[in-house]
């Protein structure tokens, strides 16, 4: 479907990429990566036909339909958006202004009009293609797009001008999904997408059947959706088979064996430059030098593999809080005659990192900003522990910054515990490098001043960090130099994402938020998904239909059954506890299989020692002896510490099960 043949792209005089060979063909799944700069967007480009190469051949197969999602938004029409996603194409646009027309000439005309047969039979064609785009059931489908991607059914008839830039991307992709073509490229479709509606895309592109091209930072999307990857670095563009997981392991394996046979070349260079240097004014070893040095002259030399710039930044530790950090209790915010919370209750602990999730329009952000202090709240308690210090990070966070202050005066600003180079660093590690750093702020786009405003985060922590979607805008580079330094925040986190490898990696529990009631999950995203299949099992299994949230004060008015409900809450939390139980157990338990494994192991050749030394014949081959004689004690050793390892380890199974029984 797109092929392209020695390819190369410049940009003032240097080259962006050169000789690049790629081919993508039908059904394929590709995700294009790399670092911001390296001509992702470009490739992807020239896939679509607006961009051509300096160099090199583009070709792209004639008659197929391409769904393009663009990172820079093309203006919509401002007629309601379930109108204009439907408009899925230039034929299918044409077909219903058409028909709109024909059907308002036609009721003009009396039946026995001379216009009136040309009218239906054009109107029937038309219908008939009409029905070749499935156009009857065109608007049923355009409306569960929407909803899937978070908007109400009630949004559909709302103007392109009444959503934010984020909402009429999530417009635009859905058209393009809607529009069913042989072939997608999106670049970074994630980028404005809660976690649900992230979800919900990448089930739908799971089943695309045509190929599918994109770009994104979003590793744990890569893994679910592609099987293979183009890697856009130093002017290279490099092909890797497998998910993004495949694509790491597969670079680190050939990065490995290049590094060895560079080393092996070297060491022959050097044994050839030697025997060079030795024998060269010898008459008679003239021709073998010679040969030596057309050998070098022809050897095709390896070279090192390019590998980025490991940041080394030690992020400066937060002024140590109370045990408690936060504290909420019969929170109670409204907008109008929206309820957002109604007896909302929480609390975090020191150290805790959080993960808030939930759907679209659940009050993620709203709880944030009220814990930030940055909009008030109707009634209840929300109180900060001792000594504590929020720091709030948030797209509007930019708006903030010292517009007149070069990227580097602003970020230095923050801390005087680190270095003006550490601070270099950072801003490099944040896309911010060489005379970047001396640009004005305010001549920053919205995405680099949300990146400088997240650089001056980290260069000075406070000790509770709210962080509302801190990886957009950020390449995947970046989002691992992040996922370090939280990795190291020792502070308390409050954390809203879509990022599931971020949430993986740092969170300690998952917060789940939906009308007004919150249930909280020890663990990270993947112990969530984990328990909460867990859970929707143990209530199928015992006759319910669907597991209710856990209830809070929310419950207090109109609860009509409070009997049904106390059941399924007990059964919820009986299964919860298993889960938690099982949880705790598990790594206890692999480690008691393993130790038993071992202790076979020694207690089999603690046999085969006694039995060797019980033949008096052994002992003529003494050096035999001597070597059989030095193992006895250390496995006789070993044995008595593995068995008291084992027994510690079944006394601290008893005490989980009799806390999580308590």
């Amino acid at each position: 479907m797109f092929f392209l043949n020695n390819v190369a792209k410049y940009f003032n005089g240097k080259p962006l990429f050169e000789q690049v060979n790629l081919s993508v063909h039908r059904g394929d799944r590709v995700g294009i990566v790399g670092p911001n700069g390296a001509g992702k967007s470009t490739i992807l480009g020239m896939m679509e036909g607006v961009l051509s190469p300096d160099s090199g051949e583009v070709s792209i197969e004639k008659k197929i339909r391409v769904g393009i999602l663009h990172q820079e938004l093309i203006q919509g029409s401002d007629g309601p958006i379930i109108d204009e996603i439907m408009n899925v194409s230039d034929e299918l646009r044409e077909i219903r202004r058409r028909l709109k027309e024909l059907e308002s000439g036609m009721t003009r005309l009396s039946e026995n009009s001379s216009e009136a047969t040309g009218l239906l039979e054009e109107h029937g064609a038309l219908l008939h293609e009409f029905e070749r785009y499935n156009g009857y059931t065109l608007e049923a489908r355009a409306l569960k797009t929407l909803q899937g991607l978070g908007f109400k059914a009630e949004d559909g008839r709302r103007r392109w001008s009444e959503f934010s830039g984020g909402w009429r991307m999530r417009v635009a992709l859905a058209k393009i999904l809607l529009s069913e073509p042989d072939a997608l490229l999106l670049d970074e479709p994630t980028n404005h997408l809660d976690l649900e509606s992230l979800i919900w895309v990448e089930e739908y592109l799971s089943g695309f059947k045509g190929a599918l091209v994109l770009v994104s930072h979003d590793r744990a999307f890569l893994n679910k959706l592609v099987t293979r990857i183009f890697e856009v670095s130093n002017g290279k563009v490099t092909s890797y088979t497998g998910n993004y997981d495949d694509f790491e392991s597969n670079k680190q394996t050939q990065e490995e064996i290049l590094v060895s046979a560079y080393k092996n070349q070297q060491e022959k260079i050097k044994r050839i430059e030697k025997f060079v240097n030795q024998n060269r004014v010898k008459a008679r070893t003239a021709s073998r030098v010679q040969s030596r040095l057309k050998m070098l002259d022809k050897m095709e030399k390896v070279e090192l593999p390019t590998r980025q710039r490991k940041l080394k930044f030690s992020f400066p530790s937060s002024a140590p809080s109370g045990k408690r950090t936060l504290q909420i209790n019969d929170l109670v915010k409204r907008y109008n005659s929206n309820v957002v919370y109604n007896g909302f209750d929480f609390s975090v602990d020191r150290g805790e990192r959080v993960g808030l999730i939930g759907p679209n329009g659940a009050g993620k952000s709203t709880l944030m900003k009220i814990i930030a202090g940055m909009i008030p709240h109707d009634s209840g308690i929300v109180k900060y522990g001792h000594n504590v210090k929020p720091g709030y990070f948030a797209q509007h966070q930019s708006e903030m910054l010292n517009s007149e202050l070069t990227v580097l005066e602003e970020a230095y600003s923050t801390s005087s515990t680190v270095t003006e180079q550490e601070v270099r660093n950072l801003l490099g590690a944040f896309l911010f490098s060489g005379d970047d750093v001396f640009k004005k702020v305010k001549v920053l786009s919205g995405g680099e001043k949300s990146r400088l405003a997240l650089t001056k985060i980290l260069l000075s922590p406070p000790n509770l960090l709210l962080m509302d979607e801190p990886t957009n805008h950020l390449d995947i580079p970046s989002c691992e130099i992040l996922e370090e330094g939280l990795k190291k925040y020792d502070g308390t986190l409050i954390l809203i994402t879509h990022d599931r490898r971020l949430m993986n990696a740092i969170c300690t529990g998952i917060l789940e938020v939906e009308k007004g009631r919150q249930e909280y999950f020890i663990g990270n995203y993947e112990d969530y998904i984990y328990k909460k299949k867990l859970i929707d099992a143990e209530f199928v299994q015992n006759g319910f239909d669907q597991p209710v949230m856990a209830k809070t004060s929310y419950d207090k008015e109109n609860d009509k059954s409070e009997e049904k409900e106390s059941r399924k809450d007990r059964k919820r939390r009986e299964a919860q506890n298993r889960i938690i139980l099982f949880k705790k157990q598990e790594p206890i338990r692999k480690e008691i299989e393993a130790l038993e494994k071992k202790l076979a192991e020694r207690e089999q050749r603690s046999r085969e020692i006694t039995t060797f030394l019980s033949d008096p014949t052994n002992y003529e081959r003494k050096e035999n002896i001597r070597q059989i004689l030095e193992e006895e004690p250390i496995v006789s050793q070993d044995i008595k510490f593995i068995e008291k390892r084992w027994e510690e380890l079944h006394i601290e199974l008893d005490e989980i099960e009799r806390s999580c029984d308590s």
